[in-house]
């Protein structure tokens, strides 16, 4: 059962997401997002001591959507194509919710405004995109024999890329409606079919 100080903090949250993204984090206060939140001030610091911390949980928030995945193993009796897209499915799904989309933005949007908050950021956001798994998924499979690939982190960022380019940034850079799931299947096939065409060993 959900705690009602859990269910105050995640109100508090999604407040403060919204003023963060309207004002910037500069511009935003502790008072503003505790008026938004329709919280006292007092309730407001007994959670977060300032809005550095605030910022941080919300960062926090959006990188255990990464961590949270569990690490996908290679399956030498399973072809590379059908392995990859049922561990898209599972890795990437949370892409297209709105939660992930409005923090995800406020979090582009904040590093783009403020270059000292980019690279306080920069560094714990390098290895996010190796949370899917894919990189020691795909060792994997070229130290069973099933995978010939040159360069693992170029293959596997082309894979992903080609993927967010339909679902994940038409969404946070043109406020585009989300993908369906019908959408998303269909770009994860078509990655997936580019992957093992290009990498798998016959």
């Amino acid at each position: 059962m959900t705690k009602r100080s859990e269910i105050k903090q995640e109100d508090i949250i999604l407040s403060a997401i919204d003023v963060f993204s309207l004002k910037g984090f500069e511009q935003a206060s502790m008072e503003g997002i505790a008026k938004h939140a329709g919280v006292s001030k007092r309730t407001l610091y007994k959670y977060f001591a300032n809005k550095d911390v605030l910022f941080e949980v919300i960062v926090g928030k959006l990188i255990c959507r990464f961590d949270d995945n569990h690490r996908p193993q290679f399956e030498p009796c399973v072809s590379v194509k059908q392995q990859l897209v049922e561990i898209t499915a599972l890795q990437m799904s949370y892409l297209t919710s709105e939660e992930f989309q409005r923090t995800a933005r406020l979090v582009i949007g904040e590093c783009l405004r403020n270059q000292q908050m980019s690279q306080k950021l920069g560094a714990q956001f390098n290895a996010i995109e190796d949370s899917y798994g894919l990189y020691q998924w795909a060792e994997q499979g070229i130290a069973a024999g099933k995978l010939r690939i040159d360069d693992v982190a170029m293959a596997i960022d082309q894979y992903v890329g080609s993927i967010k380019a339909s679902v994940f940034w038409p969404m946070m850079m043109a406020h585009a409606q989300p993908a369906s799931e019908a959408q998303f299947r269909q770009a994860v096939d078509f990655a997936a079919h580019s992957f093992s065409a290009s990498y798998a060993v016959a």
